[in-house]
């Protein structure tokens, strides 16, 4: 119905009102979560809104076409809508929208990892929010602020803003049981004027007691005063009385009689009027009978070109359908192919891995719990085994994205690290990090392509004649028990690959004596950013690094059955993966 709606204001060249009815199709297939026809639909209105130039309407769509691709996890769209929406909210310089145009799009900027522009997002929200003195939303602000710069790994910030959001939601709190206590004030206070109220009216009925009282004592004392006077009356009075009623009398059997004379005359007329009304009811059932048939087949001729016209309607449905059928199988063979070639590239990307077997040779106390979202991953993992050495080089690699385009990563990225670490025979973490970065800049063409896609991994080689083990990480950490203590090792705050002012020199290269028993574990950021629980909150890094400790004292095979049975636990029926999971294990 909307639809055809649209379609007709269209054909009446109202564009403004064939954009409202597309508007009202997407809303519908979007509540029904039918979330490609509703983008289609927004699109198509989107290019009316255009044509009349409805600033608001365009603007109201890029946030809704934003919003849908961020719940398809297509953060990049979604990016370039909420980024569109931002920009036409500040021509129209109202505060609240572009607050919100400014929280939604540091969302986007979150799950993209890109932290630095998410946390500027929400400081100029923050600016707005200040200048409007609106608590409420400052609080949310510092709130977001908090978990951006503890995914940006900037403590310092994060403490800050976090002290922040704690004290603006205590005054939020202290200001909602303020708001609470005037609520009861008012309620008692409407209680009282209530009470008040009833007593008025208990007193308005006693006092009109008191008069009807009254009223009853003042009839008596007439009734007595009548009854006094009937007493009085001489006899003059009572023969007077009863003459009166004999004419009385007479008069009332003269009307009597002319009463029923008139009966009879009236009896007449009535008669010969109900003659009349038979006839003319027998004549207008006449007229109405004729007209009923003539209204009759006027329906019918109505009705047959109505079925004529549905006949007409199905004929092109049915060959409608017939289009839409070969449609739907197209796109059926074109998903089987893509699926297909998928599929492929999953077999492609496992041969590109190495096997497990030749990781325990090298460390027989170890294990890799891999988990991709899709079909491919974009997280993957590194191995090199130099057998005079003894050397043993490991890498937990995180790349830009998942599914396809992090699959495409994931094999460049092993491709150079191949070349640099089994061809070239460095292993310095470090040094192999650097000639990473390196490497993903020239693969991508960074000086002239302008991509910012790289990734993070944590990257250990391990010195078995020497007893120790060396990192390095771009952003992401190490985690290594010795003698029942946890310890923690960060990587450098700067990606592989990335924007050019992300990198501020070499990577760092630490080292650990392993003369004693020691767990180590390098990871990817899926297990501890993955929702889930009763109340769908993230596993977060304290919860996973308890987690490791609890369980360092199992064997390797049990530690990775347990990391599998607690993610599975984590998102239950209710939440799915939302990055891929990589966790490597080892002792040595």
């Amino acid at each position: 119905m909307c639809l055809e709606k649209s379609e007709e204001r269209k054909n009446q060249g109202d564009y403004r009102g064939a954009s409202d009815f597309l508007n009202k199709a997407a809303l519908i297939h979007w509540d029904k979560k039918e979330l490609r026809p509703a983008i289609t639909y927004f699109q198509k209105s989107l290019v009316f809104n255009q044509k009349v130039d409805n600033q608001s309407g365009m603007y109201g769509i890029y946030s809704n076409l934003a919003t849908i691709y961020a719940d398809l996890e297509k953060f990049d769209s979604s990016l370039v809508f909420f980024q569109k929406t931002l920009e036409g909210r500040k021509k129209q310089g109202i505060k609240e929208p572009i607050i919100s145009a400014q929280i939604n799009t540091a969302v986007v900027l979150n799950n993209l990892k890109k932290h630095d522009e998410a946390a500027k997002q929400l400081l100029d929200a923050l600016d707005l929010a200040k200048e409007s003195l609106d608590v409420e939303q400052m609080r949310s602000i510092y709130g977001m602020l908090a978990e951006t710069y503890e995914k940006a790994e900037n403590t310092v910030k994060q403490k800050e803003y976090f002290d922040l959001y704690r004290n603006f939601h205590e005054m939020s709190q202290q200001r909602k049981i303020a708001i609470v206590s005037a609520e009861a004030d008012k309620a008692r206070l409407q209680a009282a004027l209530a009470e008040t109220e009833k007593q008025r009216a208990e007193l308005e009925i006693a006092l009109k007691n008191t008069k009807l009282k009254e009223q009853e004592k003042d009839i008596k004392t007439k009734d007595k005063a009548l009854n006094q006077l009937e007493s009085n009356f001489t006899k003059q009075e009572l023969a007077y009385k009863v003459l009166q009623q004999e004419t009385d009398l007479q008069e009332a059997k003269f009307a009597q009689e002319q009463a029923e004379n008139e009966q009879k005359i009236a009896r007449q007329r009535l008669y010969i009027g109900g003659i009349a009304a038979t006839l003319l009811l027998a004549l207008v059932g006449i007229i109405f009978i004729y007209r009923s048939q003539q209204q009759k087949k006027r329906a019918n001729l109505v009705l047959q070109d109505k079925n004529e016209e549905i006949s007409f309607q199905q004929a092109q449905i049915t060959e409608q359908n017939h289009e839409l059928a070969k449609v739907l199988d197209e796109i059926e063979d074109k998903n089987l192919q893509i699926t297909s070639s998928i599929t492929y590239a999953k077999r492609i990307q496992e041969a590109m891995l190495p096997s497990l077997a030749s990781i325990q040779k090298a460390l027989p106390e170890s294990f890799v719990y891999f988990r991709p979202r899709d079909i491919v991953s974009g997280d993957f993992y590194f191995f090199h085994y130099f057998e005079e050495e003894q050397r043993t080089v490991l890498a937990a690699v995180d790349c830009t994205g998942h599914g396809v385009p992090g699959a495409f990563m994931s094999m460049i990225g092993n491709e150079i690290l191949s070349r640099i670490v089994a061809e070239n025979h460095v292993c310095s973490p470090a040094k192999i990090l650097n000639q990473l970065n390196k490497g993903i800049t020239v693969a991508l063409h960074k000086d002239e392509t302008n991509i910012h896609d790289g990734m993070d991994l944590a990257l250990v080689c391990i010195d078995q004649k020497n007893k120790k083990l060396t990192f390095a990480g771009a952003k992401n950490p190490i985690f290594y028990i010795q003698n029942e203590k946890l310890e923690v090792i960060k990587g450098d705050k700067m990606p592989i690959g990335g924007s050019e002012r992300e990198h501020k020199g070499e990577f760092t290269e630490h080292v650990i004596d392993i003369s004693v028993p020691t767990t180590f574990y390098i990871f990817s950021d899926g297990f501890q950013d993955q929702f889930g629980g009763e109340r769908g909150r993230k596993f977060m890094v304290k919860n996973f690094r308890e987690l490791l400790f609890d369980i360092h004292t199992e064997d390797t095979a049990k530690q990775k059955q347990i990391l599998y049975q607690t993610f599975k636990d984590w998102i239950g029926t209710s939440h799915k993966p939302v990055d891929d999971v990589l966790v490597i294990g080892g002792k040595v």
